[in-house]
């Protein structure tokens, strides 16, 4: 046995898992993709209590310098091509031709996100151009906002958005189907509708400064969100897990999966409220219910 709990995400679930675990005394391996974080574009991680505002490769330095403060745990940064299960354990295979057997496993590897086709977006991605308002909002807090409304939950979203602002322009997907009494609603608070999506980003001094539309009309913008469609990682298809209607993987009150010995914590559980704090939350949970069921086991 390499290893009792192998934990598959190198993120802030993954992370609060292995110092749980390792508070524990459960010996733990963090298998972290080489790719980079899906934060990698954030200029800070916010809400963090003692971390706001740090850069979110400080926050998992920290976290992982706190883990390695006791000896269980260790850290291999290669990615996961597999994970089989024989007889009582697992055998998950690594993207070097290495493999090791674990006990359980906790997938903790987050989501992708599909990002829409925008000229200019992955120059302001996570900066001027931000995914969640709680997250990012209080940056541009009243600014001029542009809201990339390609999904319903967006639309159904506006009366959030004013929190921050009161200049908001709703670019409306046209293959969406919005209620005029809601077009009113969202006129009625001051909010401009566009009937289209932008195609390009105007782009001044690094940061948003617009959007044009596909006839070539311009905005002027300071911030725009965008709460991009997500998908499962690609090792996910190749597990038994089961997936909600919405994607995320299935899980009881103690994130255990439908496979027994494979629990999962943090994005890729959740479609809701995904930030650092909640998905430290969950990695914090899912290692504990690891542990009462290993005690119960023996």
């Amino acid at each position: 046995m390499d290893t009792q709990v192998a934990i598959i995400g190198g993120g802030p679930s993954g992370l609060a898992a292995a110092l749980t675990l390792s508070r524990s005394m459960f010996k733990t391996t963090v298998l972290n993709t080489v790719k980079p974080p899906r934060n990698a574009a954030s200029p800070i991680v916010a809400a963090l209590p003692a971390l706001d505002h740090r850069v979110p490769a400080e926050v998992r330095a920290e976290m992982r310098r706190d883990i390695l403060s006791y000896p269980f745990a260790r850290f291999l940064d290669e990615d996961v091509i597999d994970v089989q299960q024989r007889g009582g354990d697992f055998i998950v295979r690594l993207g070097d031709g290495s493999q090791l057997t674990a006990q359980v496993v906790l997938l903790a590897t987050g989501m992708q996100d599909t990002l829409p086709s925008l000229v200019g977006l992955e120059e302001c991605w996570g900066r001027s151009i931000i995914n969640c308002p709680f997250c990012h909002g209080y940056e541009w807090k009243d600014q001029k906002w542009g809201i990339y409304a390609h999904r319903p939950e967006v639309i159904d979203a506006a009366e959030i958005y004013r929190n921050w602002t009161s200049d908001i322009t709703y670019f409306l997907d046209p293959s969406i189907s919005v209620h005029e009494e809601r077009r009113q609603q969202l006129s009625g608070m001051g909010m401009t509708l566009v009937s289209d999506l932008p195609t390009k980003v105007l782009i001044e001094n690094e940061t948003l400064s617009g959007v044009e539309l596909p006839d070539g009309n311009r905005f002027d913008l300071e911030c725009m969100l965008i709460f991009p469609h997500q998908k499962q990682v690609d090792l996910v298809s190749r597990l038994d897990v089961s997936l909600t209607e919405t994607g995320y993987i299935a899980i009881d009150e103690g994130f255990r999966t439908t496979v027994p010995g494979i629990y999962a914590a943090g994005d890729m559980t959740y479609g809701g409220h995904q930030n650092t704090p909640t998905a430290i939350h969950m990695g914090n949970m899912a290692a504990a219910t690891i542990v009462m069921d290993a005690c119960f086991r023996s």
